[in-house]
C-alpha cells in the first residue's frame, strides 16, 4: 500500500463510492412509465440529501470525511453548516471562507494566479481544470462559478425538502392525487363554505389545467403537516404540483456534482447537464415543486371525542 494512503476508509471512500449504482437507477427512470414520475421526485430529494451529507462532512474534516459521515452528520450537525454558510435566508458556499475557525479552510499558493474562491472550486467542488507546475498558472475547463452555483442550489433544495424526504422515509406518507381524487373529496368527504368551496374548485381547475398542459412527465401530490395544539392536532392537507422531468435532469446534475465533490481528481463537467435541468439557474436556485394549496383538518387527542360539523368546517 502506497504511503500517501493515510486511511484505507478515506481510499475507498474515494475510489470505490456507488457512483454505478445510483448512475444505473437514475438511468432506470422511465418517462413511459406513469410511476417513475414519482421515482424521479423521490431520487433527487434523495440525491441532494446524500449530497449535503457528504458536503457537510468535507467542509468539517477533509481529510476524514467517511468518519464525519458516520459520527457528525445528523440534521442537527448539518444544520449548523447551512446556518454558517446562509445569506439572505440561502446556504451559500462562498460563506466557508468566513468560517475557517469551524470550517475546512482554503491554503493557495501565492505563487500561483489563483484566489482563494477558485481554490474552493477546484479543491472542495472539483471543478475541472489543469494545473501547470512550471508556469505556476490555472486554467479552468469550465467556469468555477456553475460549480459554486450548482452546489448552492444542492444544498438549497435539500434543506428545503427535508420533511419531504422524511415523508418518503417514514412511511411514504406522499400520497399521489388527481383533480378527479380532490373533486370527489368534495362530493363525498369535506364540505367548505361558499366562498371556500368556490377558491378549492379555481385551485383544482387550476392544477387541471396544469397537469394537461404541461404533459405527462407532472404530477400531484398530497402530504399532511401537524402542529401540537391544547385540543390535540392542527393538522393541515397540502396539495403539490412536481415537474417530473425537471426532478430527473437536476439528479442527474446532483449525482455529476457528488462525483465531483468525492473523488479527489473531481474534474466531471456540468454545464450541459445544467443546461439541460428546467428550473435551474433561477434566483432560487432549484425549483420544481409548487404548492397548490393546503387546508385544515383539526384532530383531537381523544379519539372519541367527535367534531362538530361548525368545529370541522371552521379548519
Amino acid at each position: 500500500m502506497s504511503s500517501e494512503i493515510q486511511s484505507p476508509f478515506k481510499f475507498l471512500w474515494e475510489y470505490n463510492y456507488p457512483f454505478k449504482y445510483w448512475q444505473n437507477r437514475v438511468q432506470k427512470i422511465n418517462p413511459f412509465n406513469e410511476q417513475d414520475r414519482f421515482e424521479a421526485l423521490y431520487t433527487a430529494v434523495l440525491l441532494s440529501d446524500i449530497y449535503t451529507h457528504v458536503f457537510a462532512a468535507k467542509v468539517r474534516n477533509p481529510d476524514l470525511p467517511w468518519f464525519v459521515v458516520k459520527e457528525e452528520t445528523y440534521r442537527n450537525n448539518i444544520n449548523s453548516v447551512l446556518e454558517n454558510l446562509e445569506s439572505d435566508g440561502f446556504p451559500l458556499v462562498e460563506n466557508m471562507l468566513e468560517h475557517e475557525d469551524t470550517m475546512a479552510s482554503i491554503m493557495t499558493n501565492e505563487e500561483y494566479t489563483i484566489d482563494e474562491l477558485e481554490a474552493l472550486s477546484i479543491g472542495l467542488l472539483g471543478c475541472p481544470a489543469s494545473i501547470d507546475d512550471e508556469t505556476q498558472s490555472v486554467e479552468f475547463h469550465e467556469d468555477p462559478w456553475l460549480h459554486r452555483g450548482v452546489c448552492n442550489a444542492i444544498l438549497n433544495y435539500a434543506d428545503g425538502t427535508k420533511n419531504l424526504l422524511n415523508d418518503f422515509k417514514h412511511g411514504f406518507r406522499v400520497i399521489p392525487v388527481t383533480p378527479d381524487d380532490l373533486r370527489l373529496l368534495t362530493k363525498e368527504i369535506m364540505m367548505f363554505d361558499s366562498d371556500g368551496d368556490k377558491e378549492y374548485t379555481r385551485r383544482t381547475q387550476e392544477l387541471d389545467k396544469k397537469l394537461t398542459d404541461e404533459g405527462e412527465w407532472n404530477f400531484a401530490f398530497a402530504r399532511m403537516q401537524t402542529t401540537k395544539e391544547d385540543y390535540g392536532y392542527d393538522c393541515q392537507l397540502d396539495i403539490y404540483h412536481v415537474d417530473a422531468w425537471a426532478c430527473y435532469k437536476f439528479s442527474e446534475v446532483v449525482l455529476t456534482a457528488l462525483y465531483n465533490l468525492i473523488r479527489p481528481d473531481g474534474g466531471k463537467y456540468l454545464w450541459e447537464k445544467v443546461e439541460r435541468t428546467p428550473g435551474l439557474g433561477g434566483e432560487d436556485g432549484f425549483s420544481a415543486i409548487d404548492h397548490v394549496m393546503g387546508f385544515g383538518l383539526p384532530l383531537r387527542d381523544d379519539p372519541d371525542t367527535v367534531l362538530t360539523k361548525e368545529e370541522f368546517q371552521s379548519g
